[in-house]
């Protein structure tokens, strides 16, 4: 009775999961052909993967299944294809990329839109740049040869994925040899034929194992590259090939770099996991143009953000539909990304790092409600960061901001957003550039809405105050853009620097304490000496007045949590987008007017 599979992990790189992903997909074809289900789930068990069967499996029918192409040879501009046969189907590279480069230009035209029209061209196939990069590289003459090796066993593909089955559905991690080994000696013993020797680990499937990366013990001079068994590298070429997020990204002017990742599944059906991640790749791409950090960043929110549309259309209609997935976070079904960045040296590419890339812990929809609130979240910080990029000067900002997004905890936001206040503050400062995109009062509720100590410390009016007024004396200040797209000149001035003092100062709680309060007794100042100008011009003045029991009140909250966390939350708040509702929930001054908008893009203070 065979119901599970059990896939060791060996590599400690992406080749594992490959291993996987390619195995899963040779089961669903053979459980199709073989009238089963093909629901399967894949679980990360730590140390092993597990294939998850809803029926089991009948090996005597797999044993007579006939051969299929587990995946296609690619063939680019000068590649040798001589030895594929004629009849065989074969990925065309160069017509793929493009198609692909002619749906990027119909999407940059229509502003990112995939509605389907009679003019609109199809998408491309989602391994475009799986087979792109082993050309680039080099590296379809060694694809192509995997597979042309499993071709020629064609009349003995049944017994192969048999013996697969077979000794996958035993947990080897305390055997003595390995899987493949034993797969080869059942595979022989059935047919009377050897599989495959070892070939050679090229870079792409085994980025730790080549020539030119340090070895996992050095107990050798050697540098010609290592070998490993045909069948491990089969599969691993498969799980590649159909499952991988391959781009070319811009280093630096008409240089460009190749990264390779994989998303690790943790319990996720691969039928989910492949809807998933095809429409991630057919019509969310992340771009490869502005740099590194930026396309990891957009990865992770474009992932997400697919992960949730994904539930959100089978719950239309149906907002209390209980899914597994509601009331867990978004990591909680999916790993993280594991990749390798392949540097261009000229002609060739070289292992430059490997790396991972988590997803954010704190997406957590309880409810049909809060999915929504975080997809409005995620566009919000995708509207945020594809307006920076590496050739302009942003390296540090999306390198901290790819630092939050990767990571699991909420806190890594504020080392971003100091940095971020800077950044803002100055853009509004120089009259020839946009005005910089915020993020809003209300995506920052939603994303700490789930701690108890963030919600406590958000919600409090004196807090909310405070946050406000340094959001009038920075943002809300000086020159701004009216909602009609012109420009206004305010009656005071823009204060810079004050997210630098109050992060420096946070160290210390008694500094902080001077530095909030001398910020406040000239925030008073100013509007007295403004409401005596309005009064005599028979004018109000329209901003938020915090008081001595405001402070107090934000001392209190100091005492009773983190000096630093405090400081953080103010600029976080004090620098981001407030709307007309957030106003009047804080509006409680004589001076204040509930229905006046701070919203940077809609300015309209009179």
């Amino acid at each position: 009775m065979t119901e599970a599979l059990f896939v060791p992990k060996q590599f400690n790189t992406y080749a594992d999961t490959f291993v996987l992903l390619g195995l899963a997909q040779l089961v669903e074809d053979a459980l199709r052909r073989t009238q089963h289900r093909e629901e399967m789930q894949l679980i990360d068990e730590g140390t092993y993967y597990q294939i998850q069967l809803t029926r089991p499996l009948n090996l005597e029918a797999i044993a007579q299944l006939d051969y299929t192409n587990p995946f296609l040879p690619v063939k680019g501009q000068k590649t040798d294809s001589s030895q594929i046969p004629a009849e065989t189907d074969i990925f065309d590279v160069v017509k793929e990329v493009e198609k692909r480069k002619l749906y990027q230009q119909y999407r940059y035209q229509t502003g990112g839109k995939t509605q389907w029209t009679k003019e609109a061209p199809k998408p491309p196939d989602p391994r475009t740049q799986n087979g792109a990069i082993l050309v680039s590289m080099r590296h379809d003459r060694n694809h192509n040869s995997l597979w042309q090796e499993s071709w020629k066993l064609k009349d003995y593909y049944g017994s192969l994925m048999a013996s697969l089955c077979q000794v996958l559905s035993q947990n080897h991690l305390s055997s003595q040899s390995s899987w493949s080994e034993q797969v080869a000696k059942i595979f022989q013993s059935k047919t009377g034929v050897s599989l495959p020797e070892n070939a050679s680990a090229v870079k792409i499937y085994f980025p730790t194992s080549v020539q030119g990366v340090n070895r996992t013990k050095a107990d050798s001079n050697k540098v010609d590259s290592q070998k490993i068994d045909w069948l491990t590298l089969w599969l691993i070429a498969n799980g590649l090939f159909q499952f991988a997020i391959s781009e070319r990204i811009k280093i630096a002017e008409s240089a460009y770099d190749w990264r390779v990742v994989v998303l690790e599944p943790k319990d996720i059906s691969l039928q989910k996991y492949r809807e998933v991640l095809n429409r991630l790749r057919l019509f969310n791409p992340p771009g490869g143009g502005h740099g590194i950090a930026r396309f990891d960043a957009e990865l992770v929110l474009k992932l997400c953000q697919q992960l949730l549309e994904n539930h959100a259309a089978q719950a239309q209609g149906k907002p209390e539909n209980p899914f597994d997935f509601l009331g867990k976070p978004v990591n909680d079904f999916v790993g993280e990304f594991r990749g390798t960045h392949f540097g261009s040296k000229g002609q060739v590419y070289g292992v430059k790092e490997l790396f991972t890339l988590g997803l954010p812990g704190w997406i957590i929809p309880d409810n049909y409600q809060d999915l929504l609130d975080y997809l409005d979240v995620i566009k919000e910080h995708l509207s945020v960061i594809v307006t920076l990029s590496a050739e302009e000067g942003h390296s540090e900002l999306l390198a901290a901001y790819r630092d939050f997004i990767t990571g699991t905890s909420f806190r890594q936001f504020f080392r971003f957003q100091v940095s971020y206040a800077d950044y803002v503050v100055k853009q509004l400062a120089n009259p020839h550039t946009k005005s910089p995109r915020l993020f809003s009062v209300n995506g920052l509720n939603i994303m700490t809405q789930k701690d108890v100590i963030f919600a406590k410390i958000t919600k409090d009016p004196s807090f909310l105050r405070i946050a406000k007024a340094i959001n009038q004396s920075t943002v809300y200040a000086g020159e701004i853009y009216t909602k009609e797209g012109g420009k206004k000149q305010l009656d005071w001035q823009r204060q810079y620097g004050l997210a630098q003092l109050l992060s420096s100062q946070s160290g210390s709680k008694k500094d902080f304490i001077c530095a909030i309060a001398d910020f406040l007794g000239k925030y008073e100042h100013e509007n007295l000496r403004l409401s005596e100008k309005y009064l005599k011009e028979g004018k109000r003045l329209m901003r938020v007045q915090p008081y001595k029991e405001d402070l107090d009140r934000l001392i209190e909250l100091i005492d009773e949590f983190d000096t630093v966390l405090i400081a953080n939350l103010l600029i976080a708040y004090g620098y981001a987008k407030w709307t007309k509702s957030q106003d009047s929930s804080q509006q409680v001054t004589p001076d204040s007017n509930p229905d006046f908008e701070t919203n940077l893009e809609t300015h309209e203070e009179e």
